[in-house]
C-alpha cells in the first residue's frame, strides 16, 4: 500500500504522462557535473569549436573581431553605482541597468577571458561580481503583500553571475569564490526560489504572474544553482525542483476560476504574443542547455512540446525583401523576432530546416557570445518547400493565412483567443501585411506605466472589431482590475484548397455583456478576402466596424483605398448593409502614446440589433490597379451575398439568413437560386456563361451544411454539419473537410474521378455511379 505522499506522487506521475510529459529524475543530486569549470556555455570542446570556426569562415572570424572589441570598451565602462541602483523604487527599481551591464559583461567578457587567456578581462568581471554584490537586493520592491523579492530583473543578475563565475572560476580566490557564491545565493537564488518554488516561503503558482515571468525567473535561477554545484550542497537540489518544475509550466492548462489562459496551444504556440514566447522560451533554453553540458550523461526533462514550439515564429512570420517581420497580436511588435529561441532550439538538438532560413532572414546570433559558440546555422535564403501557408493555434485562438512564402507576398492573421495581461481584448481581430507593408494593423502598445497602455491600447477600440455603442469586451478584461475573460473566443475550421481560404472566428464569450452572436468568417477567394460578420446585440445600438490602418486611407468610390509606400495598397468595399457611413476617428500610434493617428469606422445608418456585414478586401498588385474582379450584391429572401465575377468564372457566395439562430427547432433548410440547402455560407465557382447547375462547377465550400443539392443532383451530402471545400481537376477530386469525430459524406463529381484526397491524403477511392458520388469517411482529429 502506498502511503498518502506516495499517492501524491504516482498521481503527479500519471498527469504528467497524460500530457506525454515524463517526471524527470533527480539527476543533479545524483551525478555529478562531467567537467571542470567552464561548463554552462563556453566548455573546452565548444571553444576549441568556435576557434576553428573563426579560422573556416570569414563572417566568423569578423563577428569575433568586432565581439572582442565590444569586450575591450565593457573594460573601460563604469560600473552602475550602488547608489543609482538602490534609489529607485517600483516593481524593478532602478536594478535594469546594473542587471544588463552584468548580464553583458558576464557572457562578452567570460568568452573573452576563456578564448584569449588574458588576465584583464576576468579581473573586470571579477570586479563587476564583487561590486553588484554588495547591493541589498536584486529586485525593486513594488510593496506587494506578501512582499515579493524577486523578479526579471532578478533573473538578469542570476544570468550574469552564472556565466560570469563559470568562466572565470579558475583564476579566483577562494575569498572572491566566496563572496561571488555568497551573493548568488542570497540575492538571486533563494529569493528566486523562495518566491516561485520551495515549498516553505512559495508565494507564486506558475499562473500567478504573466506566464513568461515564472519561465524566467526560474530559468535563471537554475543556471545560477548549475554554476555553483560544487560551491553550495544545495545546489543539486535546487537544478533537481527548477528541471521537474519546468514540464509542468510547458503542461499548464490554465484555471478556470481565476481566468487564466493555458500557456502553450498543442501545436507550441505561446498565448502572450510572439515577443514573450520568444522570452519565456529562450531563458528555459538557456537553463536546458547549460543542464545538457553540465549532465551530457543524463536525459533532459522530457517535454515533447519542444520538438514544435520554434513553428510557432516560423508560421507568425511574414517575410520581406528586407527583412523578416511578425504578426503582432497583444503586446509585441512586427518586428518581434524569435531568433534567439530558434539558435537555442537548434544548440539543444531541435534543428529544422525552416529555424535556419528564419536566423538567415533575421539573427544568426553574430552578436551573441553563447549562440555564436553553441550554435551552427546553415545559411538559408530560400524558406523550405513544404512549409504550409495557411496554420491555425486553435488553443490560443491565431491563425496565420499566406498568398504564398515569397517575399513581399500577402498574409492575413487573425486572432480571437484569450484577453488578460499581454494578451490584448481583441477577439474577431485581423491584420494584413501585402507588398512588405503593414496595411491593415493592430493598434500595438505603450509603455506600460503610460496610462494610455490601458485606456486606449488594451481596449476593443485599438482593434479591428465590431463595437456596439462603443463597447465591445468587457473593458475589466485587460483595464483597471485586469480581470481577464470568462469566455475567450475563438478560432476553428481552417480550411485552404483551390484558392479558397477559410478560418471562422468565434467572439461571441469575450463579448457576452452586449452581444449573444459575434461571429466572423474570413473567406479568402483567389485574390479577394471578404470578411462576413453575423451580429445580434442585446439590446439595439449603434455597430461600428473598425479598420485601423497603416499609412493613408483615401476615399475612394465604391471604397476605401489604404496604401503604405509605393507598392502596397488595396481597397476596402463594405457591401452590406448599404449606405454606411465613414466615421475618422482618433487613435494612438504603436508604440508611440503621445502622437495621434485616424482609424475609420464604418457606421450603419440605424441603431440596431441584428446586423450581418459583408465587407470585401482586394489587395492590388500594383497601386495605381484597379482590382481585377468585379462584385455584385446578392439579396433574396432571408439571402445576401456577393458574385465575383473574373474574365474567365464567376464565383456566387450566399449567406442563408435562415441559420443565424433565427430557427433552433427546426433546420435552416432554404432554397437560394435554386440551391436547396441548410448551410450558413456556400458558394459555388463555374465558367463565365456556364448554366448554375452542379455540373458547371469547378469548385464548391459548404459552411455549416448537412447538404447542397439543385436539379435534382446531389453536390455534397452529410448527416451532420460540415466544413468543406472540395474541387474535381484533371481526374483528381481534392477534399477540405471538417466537422464531427464521425463523418461520412458524400460528394458529386462530374464523371467519375481517378484518385480522391482528403485533408492532403490520398485515400480510397468509394464512388457510387449511381448519385456519382465519392463517399469520404473522416473519424478523429482529420475531423476536428
Amino acid at each position: 500500500m502506498l502511503d498518502k505522499p506516495g499517492k501524491s506522487l504516482l498521481i503527479a506521475i500519471i498527469v504528467l504522462i497524460a500530457f506525454g510529459i515524463a517526471a524527470p529524475a533527480t539527476h543533479a543530486q545524483n551525478n555529478k557535473p562531467a567537467s571542470p569549470h567552464p561548463r554552462l556555455y563556453y566548455t573546452p570542446q565548444r571553444i576549441q569549436a568556435f576557434k576553428a570556426k573563426i579560422d573556416a569562415d570569414p563572417k566568423i572570424k569578423q563577428a569575433w573581431t568586432e565581439m572582442l572589441t565590444r569586450a575591450e570598451r565593457l573594460l573601460d565602462e563604469d560600473l552602475v553605482s550602488i547608489e543609482y541602483a538602490e534609489s529607485g523604487s517600483g516593481q524593478h527599481g532602478n536594478y535594469g541597468r546594473p542587471s544588463s551591464q552584468i548580464s553583458n559583461m558576464g557572457t562578452t567578457l567570460g568568452l573573452a577571458y576563456q578564448m584569449t587567456a588574458n588576465s584583464k578581462y576576468a579581473e573586470k568581471l571579477r570586479r563587476a561580481m564583487i561590486h553588484f554584490g554588495q547591493l541589498k537586493r536584486w529586485a525593486g520592491d513594488a510593496q506587494r503583500d506578501p512582499p515579493w523579492n524577486s523578479e526579471l530583473n532578478t533573473a538578469r543578475f542570476c544570468f550574469g553571475y552564472a556565466v560570469g563565475y563559470d568562466s572565470i572560476r579558475s583564476c579566483l580566490s577562494e575569498t572572491d569564490k566566496t563572496a561571488i557564491v555568497a551573493a548568488m545565493v542570497q540575492r538571486g537564488i533563494l529569493p528566486t526560489l523562495n518566491d516561485w518554488i520551495l515549498p516553505e516561503k512559495r508565494i507564486h503558482a506558475l499562473d500567478s504572474m504573466g506566464h513568461n515571468w515564472w519561465s524566467v525567473c526560474v530559468a535563471m535561477a537554475g543556471a545560477a544553482s548549475l554554476s555553483v554545484l560544487e560551491d553550495e550542497p544545495q545546489a543539486s537540489g535546487w537544478v533537481d525542483s527548477i528541471a521537474q518544475g519546468f514540464p509542468e509550466w510547458f503542461a499548464y492548462q490554465g484555471n478556470v476560476l481565476q481566468n487564466k489562459s493555458r500557456n502553450f496551444d498543442r501545436n507550441g504556440a505561446f498565448y502572450e504574443s510572439v515577443g514573450y514566447a520568444d522570452y519565456a522560451l529562450s531563458e528555459y533554453l538557456l537553463f536546458l542547455l547549460a543542464y545538457s553540458n553540465v549532465f551530457p550523461d543524463a536525459p533532459s526533462p522530457a517535454i515533447p512540446m519542444l520538438k514544435d514550439a520554434g513553428d510557432f515564429f516560423v508560421n507568425a512570420s511574414y517575410p520581406t525583401s528586407s527583412s523578416l517581420l511578425s504578426a503582432n497580436f497583444g503586446d509585441s511588435s512586427i518586428n518581434a523576432s524569435g531568433a534567439k529561441t530558434l539558435r537555442l532550439l537548434l544548440a539543444n538538438g531541435f534543428d529544422k530546416p525552416a529555424y535556419h532560413w528564419y536566423l538567415t532572414k533575421t539573427d544568426p546570433g553574430l552578436r551573441d557570445p553563447i549562440s555564436i559558440v553553441s550554435t551552427k546555422i546553415t545559411e538559408t535564403p530560400i524558406p523550405p518547400a513544404n512549409l504550409p501557408k495557411s496554420v491555425i493555434y486553435p488553443d490560443i485562438g491565431w491563425a496565420m493565412m499566406r498568398s504564398s512564402w515569397t517575399d513581399n507576398a500577402t498574409m492575413l492573421a487573425v486572432k480571437s483567443g484569450f484577453a488578460w495581461n499581454h494578451a490584448h481584448p481583441d477577439a474577431g481581430s485581423f491584420i494584413l501585411f501585402h507588398k512588405g507593408k503593414s496595411l491593415i494593423i493592430d493598434s500595438g502598445n505603450c509603455s506600460y506605466s503610460r496610462r494610455e497602455y490601458t485606456d486606449y491600447y488594451r481596449q476593443s477600440k485599438a482593434h479591428n472589431v465590431i463595437l456596439t455603442d462603443g463597447q465591445a469586451e468587457n473593458p475589466e478584461a485587460c483595464g483597471g482590475p485586469d480581470r481577464g475573460v470568462v469566455h475567450p473566443g475563438a478560432l476553428a475550421h481552417l480550411m485552404d484548397l483551390a484558392g479558397i481560404k477559410y478560418v471562422l472566428a468565434d467572439a461571441t464569450g469575450p463579448t457576452s455583456w452586449k452581444f449573444s452572436r459575434n461571429y466572423r468568417h474570413f473567406l479568402w477567394i483567389d485574390n479577394l478576402i471578404l470578411v462576413l460578420d453575423d451580429i445580434r446585440t442585446h439590446e439595439p445600438g449603434q455597430l461600428e466596424w473598425l479598420l485601423h490602418f497603416e499609412g493613408r486611407a483615401e476615399q475612394n468610390a465604391p471604397g476605401i483605398r489604404l496604401s503604405n509606400g509605393d507598392k502596397a495598397a488595396a481597397i476596402v468595399r463594405p457591401l452590406f448593409p448599404k449606405n454606411m457611413a465613414v466615421a475618422k476617428k482618433t487613435g494612438l500610434k504603436n508604440h508611440n502614446p503621445d502622437m495621434q493617428v485616424e482609424y475609420l469606422a464604418f457606421t450603419p445608418p440605424d441603431k440596431s440589433r441584428d446586423m450581418k456585414f459583408i465587407t470585401a478586401i482586394l489587395p492590388l498588385e500594383n497601386p495605381e490597379d484597379k482590382p481585377n474582379a468585379q462584385l455584385e450584391l446578392l439579396e433574396a429572401d432571408e439571402m445576401i451575398g456577393v458574385r465575383i465575377s473574373r474574365d474567365k468564372e464567376i464565383t456566387d457566395v450566399f449567406l442563408n439568413l435562415r441559420a443565424d439562430g433565427r430557427r433552433m427547432h427546426r433546420n435552416s433548410n432554404n432554397i437560394v437560386q435554386g440551391w436547396n440547402t441548410d448551410a450558413a455560407i456556400f458558394g459555388i465557382t463555374r465558367p463565365a456563361g456556364a448554366p448554375d447547375d452542379p455540373d458547371s462547377i469547378t469548385r464548391c465550400f459548404v459552411i455549416c451544411g448537412s447538404y447542397l443539392r439543385k436539379n435534382g443532383k446531389v453536390v455534397m451530402d452529410s448527416l451532420s454539419k460540415v466544413y468543406s471545400i472540395f474541387q474535381t481537376e484533371n481526374g483528381e477530386m481534392n477534399v477540405t473537410l471538417r466537422g464531427q469525430p464521425i463523418t461520412n459524406c458524400r460528394i458529386r463529381a462530374k464523371t467519375k474521378p481517378k484518385t480522391a484526397i482528403l485533408n492532403s491524403r490520398k485515400t480510397t477511392l468509394n464512388w457510387d455511379n449511381s448519385t456519382a458520388t465519392v463517399t469520404f469517411a473522416v473519424t478523429g482529429r482529420q475531423a476536428n
